[in-house]
């Protein structure tokens, strides 16, 4: 089977699920300039191609297993990176040198800065499903679009 661009105006029914592994995460505020600050949350992750439930999916990913071994995951606020279409809420670029992802929008969230501080407590376990379809397949890069995403962090109380 073989992995197809969607091609649709509207927000698919049917998705592919990706589960990076969380490594390392970095926190930064960009000054862009005097009345500019643009605050950037980076986690690095490790996405194993064989993992991929989805058969074409999992061989369309193969050939950047390198370079998913040092996936990075953008949490942005302000969007400051162009969605693939309209219903996306990030977008996930295979290149031959990088694997990158960018949520859209994830620190303007109500809880989303407040998520990231809790990653940060000590026990701190996080998990991810990041549901993709296909939107560019090209000899040497691949483009999917990120439906939705869930993101967890999980701790003991007490």
């Amino acid at each position: 089977m073989e992995l197809h661009p969607y091609t649709a105006s509207t927000a698919p029914t049917q998705t592919l699920a990706l589960r990076p592994k969380f490594l390392t995460w970095t926190s930064r505020v960009w000054r862009e300039s005097p009345g500019r600050a643009i605050p950037l949350f980076k986690i690095e992750a490790r996405l194993e191609p064989r993992d991929v439930e989805d058969n074409a999916l999992s061989q369309a990913l193969r050939p950047y297993a390198s370079q998913l071994q040092k996936l990075t995951i953008y949490l942005l606020h302000p969007e400051e990176t162009p969605r693939l279409a309209a219903w996306a809420v990030g977008r996930f670029d295979l290149d031959a040198k990088s694997a990158n992802m960018f949520f859209h929008d994830f620190l303007g969230a109500s809880n989303g800065a407040l998520q990231l501080s809790l990653m940060q407590t000590a026990g701190a376990a996080t998990d991810i499903v990041i549901s993709v379809v296909p939107i560019r397949i090209e000899a040497h890069k691949l483009a999917f679009a990120i439906t939705s995403y869930d993101f967890g962090i999980h701790n003991r109380i007490g």
